[in-house]
């Protein structure tokens, strides 16, 4: 079976969508992009119901919209802003806080995605790997989830969370260099097991 590149898949689900109005296509889209944008609003809403209600409505008001999606210069950026601002408004709605920064940020459910080439890693140094991320603090967890689970940019993430490009850099490194001091009494005794984390 042919692996087929996530950005192209998008790109051709959107294609069908649009053209094709193929509603078989908009499920694979909601599948595909569900769960990374449902913990996105997870970590505003910091409740299970309210990031569904939010990625549900984001979806429904795609679909509403699907004749004008070649009017959208980057569906990334796109989708999460409208999730960040769907968040953001259910929260003034229910007259709750909304988060002052980043670091007010809960960045939960966090999977540890491996390459190919790590997959012998065992299952103590993958918990590790997972304690460590969790340690980092709020802002360097999320951009740290972006770029590495969500395989988003670092000017998509910037264009998300409203930063710098050099902001986003910054706290990448940040969260690789404390990863890096956390895990290395592990790596210490998996020193044959090819482990980058520049490549989750």
């Amino acid at each position: 079976m042919q692996f087929i590149p996530f950005q192209i898949m998008m790109e051709a689900l959107l294609w069908q969508i649009q053209h094709q109005e193929d509603q078989n296509a908009f499920k694979q889209l909601y599948q595909l992009l569900f769960f990374r944008l449902y913990q996105f609003a997870f970590s505003y809403l910091k409740s299970k119901e309210n990031a569904e209600e939010v990625v549900n409505d984001v979806f429904l008001s795609l679909w509403q919209k699907r004749h004008e999606l070649d009017n959208i210069s980057n569906f990334n950026v796109y989708l999460y802003v409208a999730v960040k601002n769907a968040s953001l408004n259910l929260l003034r709605k229910n007259k709750l806080p909304a988060p002052l920064s980043l670091n007010d940020l809960t960045v939960n459910h966090l999977h540890l995605s491996i390459n190919p080439e790590s997959l012998l890693i065992t299952a103590e140094l993958r918990s590790g790997i997972r304690e460590a991320i969790e340690q980092l603090p709020p802002r360097c967890k999320l951009i740290f989830k972006l770029i590495k689970e969500d395989h988003l940019s670092y000017r998509e993430v910037a264009a998300i969370l409203n930063v710098s490009v050099k902001t986003v850099d910054a706290q990448l490194c940040l969260a690789l260099k404390k990863l890096s001091f956390i895990l290395l009494p592990l790596w210490k005794e998996y020193k044959s097991v090819p482990i980058a984390l520049g490549n989750f």
